[in-house]
């Protein structure tokens, strides 16, 4: 069969290989990237999706995903690209030097064993990214961008609801990064603002910024609070600050990883009175730890990697979310765990334990019922969201916000 080779030059991690996962879907083509293409950017968590099978990848694969709605396998080396069967979409994108290298490659080696090679480019035009097949005329297909970040078709019609009144949602962390790196966030808000027919409009606060946001005064004109994931541990006494304004102002807030860290610190901080806790991996010599590093039954350090599986506690607010379900499947990245010292204490004052790690007692996501909405879970329910199927966590996040 053929090799179809997406030509798109695109600096941004969030929008690698977008428009190739789109046309792998419609054309019902497998879809393939190559070894080390998002971690060219040079962007901080430019490679932070998760696949399936354990392995982190360029976040612009997430588009592919939630086109076909099946996994991206591992990436291929360039010399094996010819060896797949099938019709194969290949993203290339020449901001990368190795990627411009790689295309050649795929060329001759293809030249060489007889496979068809097709060529399509991506020209972006006021923002609309039209796909165009190399050397004839027209336009194969053309997709633009939602206020959420999530690619249509470039003549779809956005249905915005009327007669309610506008949500607005602050997200913990700098925008740039939510729309040009990581782009899961804001997709799977939109999804589940779809679904529910809510008109949400988005704000961001980045915690890293000098001085410090004022949380109280931020929270004040906003609906929801959402604390994403991340592995820069500048972001944590930002977000932990925002999250002890959540509680205190009893505002509907979701984490996500990271997130989840920091709301239980907060509750530590906050309703527990544990002023030095803190997060081991942000300050290591904290006296109390609410996050302690996560170590395999052999005693080895383990990072916890790819899809697993969150048993639900009946009865929990979670579990009435993903409608009694007794586990969820969620994607995972992490190393640290909530501290299973401290959960006692922190169950003392409300907060519940309403995941946990399939094999293990680890806690795995976390809920203050007496809060209006306080729920996070460890790994990233964000990348399992899709277009008319929400994740329930986010989705029961703006049906709080919305009461």
């Amino acid at each position: 069969m053929t090799i179809l080779l997406v030509v798109h030059e695109m600096p941004l991690p969030a929008l690698d290989g977008m428009v190739a996962g789109e046309f792998a879907a419609e054309r019902g083509a497998v879809f393939t990237t190559l070894v080390g293409g998002g971690a060219g950017h040079a962007r901080f968590d430019c490679a932070q999706h998760v696949l399936a099978h354990g392995e982190l990848a360029p976040n612009g694969l997430l588009w592919a995903e939630r086109a076909s709605d099946r996994p991206v396998g591992p990436p291929a080396d360039r010399g094996a690209i010819v060896r797949q069967p099938g019709t194969v979409v290949v993203p290339i994108n020449p901001y990368l030097p190795a990627q411009r290298e790689a295309q050649a490659r795929i060329l001759a080696t293809a030249a060489r064993e007889g496979r068809a090679v097709e060529i399509y480019e991506v020209v972006e035009a006021d923002g609309v990214f039209e796909l165009r097949a190399s050397g004839r005329p027209g336009i194969v297909a053309a997709w633009r961008r939602d206020a959420f970040g999530r690619p249509v078709h470039a003549d779809e019609v956005s249905a915005t609801p009327t007669g309610g009144r506008e949500l607005r949602v602050l997200i913990v962390g700098e925008e740039a990064q939510m729309r040009e790196v990581y782009p899961a966030n804001l997709a799977a808000l939109g999804d589940a603002a779809e679904v529910l027919g809510l008109d949400l409009s988005l704000a961001f606060a980045d915690p890293r910024s000098d001085p410090p946001p004022d949380w109280d005064h931020l929270l004040a004109h906003v609906d929801g609070l959402v604390l994403p994931g991340g592995s820069d541990m500048e972001q944590v006494r930002g977000q932990t600050e925002a999250a002890r304004a959540a509680i205190r102002r009893n505002l509907p807030t979701v984490g996500l990883c990271l997130g989840m860290q920091t709301m239980a610190t907060a509750v530590a901080q906050e309703i527990c009175g544990m002023n030095d806790a803190n997060l081991a991996e942000a300050d290591p010599d904290a006296q109390t730890k609410t996050f302690v590093r996560l170590y395999d039954p052999l005693g080895r350090p383990e990072h916890r990697l790819g899809v697993q599986t969150c048993r639900l506690l009946p009865g929990s607010q979670l579990s009435g979310l993903a409608g009694g379900a007794a586990s969820l499947d969620v994607h995972y990245n992490h190393r640290f765990v909530l501290d299973p010292a401290l959960t006692g204490r922190l169950e003392a004052v409300g907060l519940v334990v309403s995941g946990r790690q399939a094999e293990r007692d680890f806690a795995d996501a976390i809920e203050v019922p007496r809060l209006r909405f306080f729920m996070a879970m460890q790994g990233h329910p964000e990348l399992a969201s899709r277009r008319g199927r929400p994740h329930p966590l986010i989705a029961g996040f703006l049906t709080a916000t919305a009461s």
